[in-house]
């Protein structure tokens, strides 16, 4: 039996040892970081290799095809890691996982209004789920967008996230939205 969840914790491992690593000023330290992100992409191709050898097996397993889709997005095989995730959309229709990482392929791609869209479809399977709010939060900052429905987003994003650095952010959108619908609530009663 393959060990998938071994492989990718593996992963997961090699990267923030990489990511350790590249903070440091040697020339040492930047050889030994590139080793690691190396290593870490060779165990993205085995973890992708044992995730598809799963699949061969039985293919109705969302939790498989989301956890290919994220291999995928690590090796930035973007087209493979959304038709990934989009088939785990479908078949686990409750679970926010999936939606939510097809809105970071989106996102890391560039395309804001779609990584919006699944950020929201992520949302309503789960409306407290803190990393499509915070994907939600921030494509509705590219776009400008500014209502009711983003204010609410950023106020349940306030009451659970504990990232200082990112409730800063939220803070001030909030700011930015409240300002925005007031500012529209004025003009509107001026008329």
């Amino acid at each position: 039996m393959i060990d998938l969840t071994s492989a990718g914790e593996q992963l997961v491992k090699a990267r923030q040892l990489a990511l350790v690593a590249a903070k440091t000023a040697s020339q040492a330290d930047v050889a030994r970081a590139k080793d690691r992100t190396a290593e870490a992409d060779k165990l993205s191709v085995r973890a992708i290799t044992q995730y598809r050898e799963a699949l061969s097996y039985s293919t109705d397993m969302p939790e498989v095809w989301n956890n290919l889709g994220i291999q995928l997005m690590h090796i930035k095989d973007y087209l493979a890691a959304s038709e990934a995730f989009s088939l785990a959309m479908q078949m686990s229709p409750t679970d926010p996982r999936p939606c939510e990482n097809l809105g970071v392929v989106y996102d890391r791609t560039g395309w804001a209004e779609e990584s919006l869209k699944y950020f929201d479809l992520a949302l309503d399977r789960s409306p407290n789920y803190l990393p499509a709010l915070r994907g939600a939060i921030k494509a509705a900052h590219l776009l400008g967008e500014a209502d009711q429905k983003r204010l609410d987003q950023v106020r349940r994003a306030l009451m659970i996230e504990s990232d200082p650095e990112i409730r800063e952010f939220f803070e001030r959108e909030q700011l930015r939205i409240s300002g925005r619908l007031d500012h529209s609530k004025q003009r509107r009663s001026n008329r």
